[in-house]
């Protein structure tokens, strides 16, 4: 949350994923990234803009279903917040792994306890692994009828294959709270860490805590999770079709969507873990490679390129003008320190202008 290295992590974004996009051009399309973006159509930057929107939105209800199927009641406002700076945070940070802790954090200065705020945010995150996983099995037979023989077929199958493995081993560390325990004691044997040792009898019953929030989720708002579910099918359409649109405005050619949908999406689970901010660069990267292969090298590009300034770079760019509104978050961690013979799992009030946190989000 310090600001300076917000500010750095953006401008490193934005460099590595502009130079990417000029290196790509110059060897596989022949253009730069201006001549790319002048030729893509006006109207078009708006029918993006429009589905961007869409996209936020349904985000946001799948946040506010869930948050309210635990009797929290955030407003549609906060959710949107909450889903907005996880997006933008996961867009600033190495590998994208900054969201959901901000995720969490942000959800307790709105009163809900941390062991349910993290189930919130663990439970939406293996539903999105499940509909990255459905989608793969549905669509696998489409994508390889039309990689077969290309470079693009491996990464596509490295993505399924991932896909798979991070379902079933996440899927068992999650429900069972032992695995869970063991991580821990694990970490502190090889940290050789006192404070995590004393821990172990606070995050005992943290567990506990958050294992009685997932069962209730799982069981009495079983509902929720389906909704979510669902909404999450069809966001995850949504955002094939806003770069499928992107880069068929600047083509002759067209793909069947169900194809598109399953290459994007087993692609993404090999692109995200590129350890730039945001993955910036590798997303543009490995899209073209994939991409130009069925549309040509300028359309792909000229797509591609507008895409990303519209799903990311935006976004980026908004969310560092806004982020000053969590900046005291340091220094909130900091100030936070636990008495004497006190746990420092505790939890927070369930007040919603809490201002501290405890050490351990």
């Amino acid at each position: 949350m310090n600001l300076r290295k917000i500010v750095i992590n953006v401008i490193i974004s934005v460099i590595i994923g502009f130079v990417i996009v000029n290196i790509v051009g110059v060897f596989f399309a022949e253009q730069d990234m201006i001549s790319a973006i002048k030729v893509f159509p006006k109207k078009a930057w708006l029918v993006l803009l429009g589905l961007l929107a869409l996209d936020y939105l349904l985000h946001t209800l799948r946040m506010f279903f869930v948050v309210r199927s635990l009797g929290h009641k955030l407003t549609f406002f906060q959710c949107f917040e909450n889903v907005f700076f996880n997006i933008f945070f996961s867009f600033v940070t190495p590998m994208s792994i900054g969201g959901q802790p901000f995720q969490i954090y942000h959800l307790t200065r709105l009163g809900i306890p941390t062991y349910e705020a993290t189930n919130i945010s663990i439970s939406r995150m293996f539903v999105g692994i499940t509909i990255v996983f459905t989608v793969d099995i549905f669509l696998i037979g489409k994508v390889l009828s039309i990689l077969r023989g290309t470079v693009g077929l491996t990464l596509v199958l490295i993505g399924f294959f991932a896909t798979v493995a991070i379902t079933a081993l996440g899927f068992l560390i999650f429900v069972n709270k032992n695995v869970l325990l063991k991580i821990f004691r694990f970490i502190g044997f090889i940290t050789r860490s006192e404070k995590m040792k004393k821990k172990e009898i606070a995050v005992v019953e943290w567990l506990d805590k958050m294992s009685q929030s997932t069962k209730m989720l799982f069981s009495k708002s079983s509902w929720s999770l389906i909704l979510d579910f669902s909404l999450g099918i069809l966001g995850s359409a949504l955002i094939a079709y806003e770069l499928k649109f992107a880069i068929e405005s600047v083509s002759t050619k067209s793909l069947a969507f169900p194809v598109f949908w399953g290459i994007m999406t087993m692609l993404n689970t090999v692109v995200y873990y590129i350890p730039t901010p945001g993955s910036s660069g590798g997303v543009e990267g490995f899209y073209q490679l994939i991409y130009s292969t069925i549309y040509g090298g300028k359309a792909s590009m000229s797509g591609i390129v507008v895409y990303r300034f519209v799903t990311y770079y935006l976004t980026v760019f908004l969310g560092t003008a806004l982020v000053w509104r969590f900046a005291r978050f340091r220094k909130e961690i900091e100030a936070v320190e636990p008495s004497e013979g006190t746990s420092e799992l505790t939890e927070p009030t369930n007040e919603s202008t809490k201002e501290h946190v405890d050490d351990h989000k």
